[in-house]
């Protein structure tokens, strides 16, 4: 009788043990929601911007920024984003994978005293542009005779756009306007010394988005301890190719450094992330991101139609690898 209950105190105790372990590698994987877009888009071409998210209501979720095409489809997955650590701000650049999974690659230190210009009201004149109505145009004028004029409106909703406005227009252009609550920057004009001038404006909507933060990954990256956390965290089971792969005789210099840079990114994604998903979704990304990758490189010529169809065939060819029966055990 004494056994058995020994065995079950032990089993008991095997399971804690796991559970604790369990906690403690999700308490690393942060979730945050994001219910707003600020899009930022060029008026002298209105194809390609910078679409910031962010969550109205919680200002500890980080804001983050992620680039578009012209036909405004997310198609590069790099991401910006400030993450506080160790009573310092530090700006993050990475990669946002299957557009919800983000990891680090490099960082520096933010300084919140970024270039500062002050914004005097211009007028009591309200203007109108776009969808919006009754702004006020404040102007700032630097040393060398640059002006810059804002056009403000104020929602009237009682939330603070300062932290996602900051985020791009102290990054792009040096300045921190100084909003109040409700307050955005719908449209700003850029007049140089040589009468050139240039404009931004900001479209907004509500989003319904999810987005997870490795705490642990992006720590070790600025503590420089990359090595040991890719050690200790490696899968015991990852696809072949993400220990060892060789490519055909066809395949030149260029396709292979973009067929090494592509599955460099889908072996990080898999040692980053599979534990939170399935096999199956997996090899759905991995033929997305081809699709993805590819589209790129037709629109900038990065591979020729030669370099781009053995590009493809190495791809196909190692969609073999990654199903589970087929993974490389270390």
């Amino acid at each position: 009788m004494s056994q058995s209950l020994f065995a079950i105190k032990k089993t008991k105790l095997i399971l804690l043990f796991f559970t604790t372990m369990v906690s403690f590698c999700n308490a690393q994987i942060q979730k945050y929601h994001y219910d707003k877009e600020m899009t930022f888009l060029s008026e002298a071409d209105n194809e390609a911007g910078i679409s910031v998210r962010f969550n109205s209501k919680d200002k500890s979720v980080p804001v983050y920024s992620i680039s578009y095409n012209s036909e405004k489809k997310e198609i590069r997955n790099t991401i910006n984003f400030y993450y506080a650590y160790r009573k310092n701000i530090y700006r993050m650049d990475g990669l946002l994978y299957n557009k919800k999974y983000v990891s680090g690659n490099g960082f520096r230190t933010y300084s919140a005293e970024s270039p500062i210009r002050y914004f005097k009201k211009a007028s009591d004149t309200l203007y109108e542009y776009q969808s919006f109505r009754d702004l006020e145009k404040r102007i700032a004028t630097d040393k060398d005779g640059t002006k810059i004029e804002l056009f403000v409106a104020n929602l009237k909703d009682n939330i603070d756009y300062s932290e996602p406005a900051l985020f791009y227009l102290s990054e792009h252009y040096g300045i921190s306007p100084g909003l109040g609550k409700g307050e955005i920057v719908v449209y700003a004009n850029y007049t140089f010394s040589n009468n050139f001038s240039a404009g931004d404006y900001v479209k907004m909507k509500d989003i319904d988005e999810d987005v997870y933060f490795n705490k642990e990954q992006i720590e070790a990256l600025i503590d420089d301890k990359y090595r040991e956390f890719v050690t200790k965290n490696e899968p015991e089971k990852k696809p072949i190719y993400c220990s060892v792969t060789s490519f055909g005789k066809n395949t030149d210099e260029k396709t292979t450094e973009e067929l090494n840079d592509f599955l460099g990114n889908i072996c990080e994604y898999y040692e980053l992330w599979n534990k939170q998903e399935n096999n199956e979704s997996f090899k759905t990304y991995f033929d997305s991101e081809i699709k993805r990758i590819v589209e790129i490189y037709k629109n900038n010529d990065t591979l020729n139609e030669k370099q781009l169809k053995t590009y493809l065939e190495e791809l196909n060819q190692l969609k073999s690898q990654n199903s589970l029966e087929n993974f490389d055990y270390k």
